[in-house]
């Protein structure tokens, strides 16, 4: 026992002390007091032991643009976004890096009923879908018991209006909570992070430029090739760069 508990004891005085304190604590005294890079440092250790959180991703993100690394701050508020659709912070502040970002282009219009479904998923993060899922489930069960068990014809009508009418929106919640489930765990927008990139026709160095990208741009990788990535650009544009040339959200 007397071993043991030397042993621990060598473990916690061989433990650096920042990493022995809340280091999501010390990252935020670190914002606040201006040191923005030791921030930086702070929140990607955090990051790098599986630890996230849209906060954490906003708070590195404004550590970076308070840098000037614009890129670095898109890609963290893009990632803060997965996690916190509905957060108007997140948005306002994503919305200023893009500003200096150098590409622009046009967003290819939607159908009305994708782009009101996509509006409705957005509106709240998975956690928050998969808790309103198990909610109505409750409902159908209650007034399934209705249906079930009520000996008057009204409640009964009732009932399985209500339930079918729950059940329904059970599984558009459900659905709703498993696409924002796979935008978090399936990553296919990245962030450029090389200052300008040119975009080839083909996986090679030799194919045919297409079009120059600058760092900030947001992309859809929608195939790869060895080190190469085959993206798409919300004007409908696609091509061929680097994998070192972008960061997947």
């Amino acid at each position: 026992m007397k071993k043991a508990l030397q042993f621990i004891l060598a473990i916690l005085l061989s433990t650096p002390v920042w990493a022995q304190s809340n280091p999501i604590s010390e990252a935020n005294e670190m914002y606040k007091n201006g040191e923005y890079e030791k921030a930086i440092q702070a929140y990607e250790f955090v990051l790098d032991t599986h630890v996230e959180a849209p906060e954490i991703y906003f708070n590195l993100g404004n550590a970076y643009y308070k840098t000037g690394q614009i890129s670095s701050a898109i890609l963290n508020f893009e990632r803060a976004l997965l996690f916190s659709p509905d957060d108007k912070d997140i948005q306002y502040n994503l919305e200023l890096a893009r500003k200096h970002v150098l590409d622009k282009f046009e967003v290819l219009p939607e159908i009305f009923i994708k782009r009101w479904y996509s509006g409705i998923r957005n509106s709240f993060s998975a956690d928050l879908w998969s808790y309103f899922s198990i909610l109505l489930f409750l409902l159908t069960l209650i007034f399934a018991c209705f249906y079930l068990y009520s000996n008057k014809s009204g409640l009964k009508k009732f009932g399985f209006f209500f339930a079918f009418f729950a059940f329904g929106l059970t599984l558009l919640t459900y659905s709703f909570a498993s696409e924002k489930t796979d935008e978090i765990n399936i990553r296919e927008h990245a962030i450029i992070i090389s200052p300008s990139v040119t975009i080839k026709g083909s996986p090679d160095k030799s194919g045919t430029e297409l079009f120059l990208l600058h760092e900030g741009t947001k992309v859809k990788v929608i195939g790869e090739l060895q080190d190469w990535r085959n993206i798409l650009l919300s004007d409908g544009n696609e091509g061929w760069l680097k994998k070192e040339d972008i960061e997947m959200i």
